[in-house]
C-alpha cells in the first residue's frame, strides 16, 4: 500500500465515505480523498470516478468505496474486496409529505406516490394497485414539502438511508416491512475494494454483511438480471444459518414470484443459486421479458 492511499467513490454511495474515512483513519490507514479538479476534492464528486473500478485499474486511485453492482461478475474479478462495512438500515420507507402521516394501507385510492426505479414502482402496485406511481425527481435535503415529482404527490418511497440524509424523519415516516416490500439487492451495504490486499483495512470487514452480500450476489449472477429489474432480495445471517428472501414483480404489479430459503452459513453462494432456481421454477423468466 502506498504511504497515503488515494480514496474515491461511486456517487451512488458517496454519502458513506465520511464513515469509511473515519474507520480507515482509526485503523491507521493514511487516506487522501480524491475528486475531480472542479470539485476541490469533494468526496461527492462524480468527475472521473463515475467508474471508480476503472480508476483503480488505471492506478488513479488506490481504494474505492462501491455498492453491490461494482462487485458483480467480471466487474471486480481482478480486484480485492478489502472489507465489507456493516450494513445500514435496509428498509424502504414511506414518507408522508407536508406532515401527513398516512400509512401505505390507508392512502386514498388514486393517490400519487413518488418513487424511483422499476422495483419501487412495481412493489407499490403489487401492494396497492389502486395507487399511481409518480417518477421521483429529487429529494431536497430537509424539505418534506418540496420533493419534486411528476405532479402533486401524497407521499414518497425512498430508502431509510436517504430519508435520514434528507432529514425526513419523524411521525410522517412508515418503515416498510423488508420481508414483504423487499429492498434492492445490496441496499444499505458498501464495500472497500483495491488492487491489492490492505492488511490494516481488514479490521473494517463485517463478516455477517459480507456473507449476506455473497448470497445476494450469487442470486443476481444466477438470474443474470438487469440492474433496474423489479426484483428485491434480502439475506440475513443467524447463528450457523443464512436466510434469503427474494421476489420479482411485473411492472404493473399484477404478477409476483417469491422464494424464501435457508442454508448453511458457509455456503451463501449455494443458497443464492437455489433461490434463483426456485424463482425460475415459479415463473421468473416469464416475468423478466416484460420487466426489463
Amino acid at each position: 500500500m502506498p504511504r497515503t492511499a488515494r480514496l474515491a467513490t461511486h456517487p451512488d454511495v458517496a454519502s458513506r465515505v465520511p464513515q469509511v474515512l473515519a474507520r480507515l483513519v482509526a485503523a491507521g490507514v493514511d487516506v487522501e480523498l480524491v475528486g475531480d479538479e472542479t470539485s476541490g476534492g469533494d468526496f461527492r464528486s462524480v468527475g472521473p470516478f463515475a467508474d471508480p473500478v476503472r480508476a483503480l485499474r488505471e492506478g488513479t486511485i488506490d481504494l474505492a468505496v462501491v455498492g453491490i453492482q461494482a462487485l458483480r461478475g467480471s466487474a471486480a474479478d481482478d480486484l480485492t474486496t478489502v472489507a465489507v462495512l456493516p450494513r445500514e438500515e435496509v428498509r424502504d420507507v414511506l414518507v408522508g409529505l407536508a406532515g401527513r402521516a398516512t400509512p401505505l394501507h390507508a392512502l386514498p385510492t388514486g393517490a400519487r406516490v413518488g418513487v424511483s426505479g422499476a422495483r419501487r414502482s412495481a412493489f407499490l402496485l403489487a401492494h396497492r394497485p389502486d395507487l399511481e406511481p409518480a417518477p421521483l425527481v429529487g429529494i431536497p435535503i430537509g424539505a418534506e414539502s418540496g420533493v419534486e415529482a411528476s405532479g402533486e404527490v401524497r407521499a414518497i418511497v425512498i430508502s431509510a438511508h436517504e430519508a435520514r440524509l434528507a432529514g425526513l424523519v419523524g411521525p410522517a415516516v412508515e418503515a416498510l416491512d423488508p420481508k414483504a416490500w423487499l429492498p434492492e439487492p445490496g441496499q444499505g451495504a458498501v464495500a472497500l475494494v483495491a488492487r491489492h490486499p490492505i492488511a490494516e483495512a481488514t479490521v473494517l470487514d463485517h463478516l455477517p454483511t459480507r456473507t449476506a452480500l455473497r448470497a445476494e450476489l450469487a442470486l443476481l449472477e444466477a438470474l443474470d438480471m438487469d440492474a433496474d429489474a423489479p426484483l428485491g432480495c434480502l439475506a440475513q445471517t443467524s447463528g450457523r444459518w443464512i436466510r434469503l428472501w427474494a421476489a420479482a414483480v411485473t411492472p404493473d404489479g399484477r404478477r409476483l414470484v417469491r422464494s424464501d430459503r435457508t442454508g448453511p452459513l458457509d455456503e451463501p453462494e449455494v443458497l443464492g443459486r437455489a433461490v434463483a432456481r426456485e424463482l425460475e421454477e415459479r415463473g421468473y423468466r416469464l416475468l423478466v421479458p416484460a420487466a426489463v
